[in-house]
């Protein structure tokens, strides 16, 4: 069974080179998403949509999050990217209400959390943690993005599922997965060969299978061609490498499940009793 914990559909912005951007911007239609992940035996995903960044509406973000799941099925699990202006307009979360999306998305990159909006992140994040409702986090090693920068934040509200994505930099990912077990880590754009480490660490009951699909096609030239057919082929070659470095069944579907806990309700038992089993 493959469940992707990192996808994302919408308006992505296209890098010219190593360094560089321009702004020639291309639509990974939901339905695109949908095949190409049909195609190479995905069973579920969680998805947000990255069209935020182009200053979309909810209701843009919504009609995607229905495109992608009439497309794929139950098995795709939307996620409601919070930016900035969302939040001030709707603090309280009431578009959940709606029961389309099953978690949030948070990016530090398109509004600094972090560094500039603290107390709306701790609140945030309290509403959440009474909702019971999953929080994706981007990290990596940009200002803000240290898992290191977050963990505070996911420390004060021990009763949220929280997924620190793309396991970077890696070893401090890992200090951060045993200090905090309500914390997970996804493996988009994770070198494979970091698996190992990862084992024998003692946290791959933490630890989510990713790849972040599609964002590769904008760093790559294949994927002017045919964008559907080149994803594919990265995908596959992906399933390829992961499965030679060994990735277990729990990290390939069976953590997503615990972490996602389909159908939990904030007033059922515990949700995290056992989130480091």
């Amino acid at each position: 069974m493959i469940c992707d914990a990192h996808i994302h559909v919408g308006w992505y912005y296209r890098m010219t080179d190593a360094t560089t951007f321009d702004r020639s911007d291309f639509y990974y239609e939901p339905k695109v998403a949908a095949d190409v992940l049909k195609r190479c035996g995905v069973d579920e995903f969680i998805f947000s949509s990255i069209s935020c960044q182009r200053h979309v509406t909810i209701a843009d973000v919504e009609r995607e999050a229905r495109e992608t799941q009439a497309a794929f099925g139950t098995g795709a699990h939307p996620f409601y990217w919070v930016t900035g202006p969302f939040y001030d307009d709707d603090p309280d979360f009431k578009v959940l209400d709606k029961g389309l999306f099953e978690g949030v998305k948070i990016h530090e990159l398109e509004t600094p959390w972090v560094k500039e909006r603290p107390k709306d992140l701790d609140r945030i994040l309290s509403v959440l943690e009474e909702r019971n409702v999953p929080v994706q986090f981007h990290s990596g090693e940009d200002q803000g993005c240290y898992p290191h920068e977050m963990l505070p934040f996911a420390e004060r509200h021990p009763k949220l599922r929280i997924v620190f994505a793309h396991c970077r930099p890696y070893k401090e990912m890992i200090d951060c997965l045993k200090e905090c077990p309500n914390l997970f880590t996804d493996t988009a754009f994770m070198p494979p060969e970091y698996y190992a480490e990862i084992v024998a660490a003692g946290v791959e009951s933490q630890v989510l299978f990713g790849s972040d699909l599609p964002i590769q096609g904008g760093f790559y030239e294949w994927a002017d061609t045919n964008v559907a057919k080149s994803l594919e082929c990265f995908y596959r070659k992906e399933l390829v490498d992961v499965h030679a470095a060994g990735y277990s069944e729990a990290v390939m579907s069976g953590n997503f499940k615990r972490f996602l806990m389909k159908g939990k309700r904030k007033n059922e038992q515990s949700c995290v009793q056992n989130l480091s089993v």
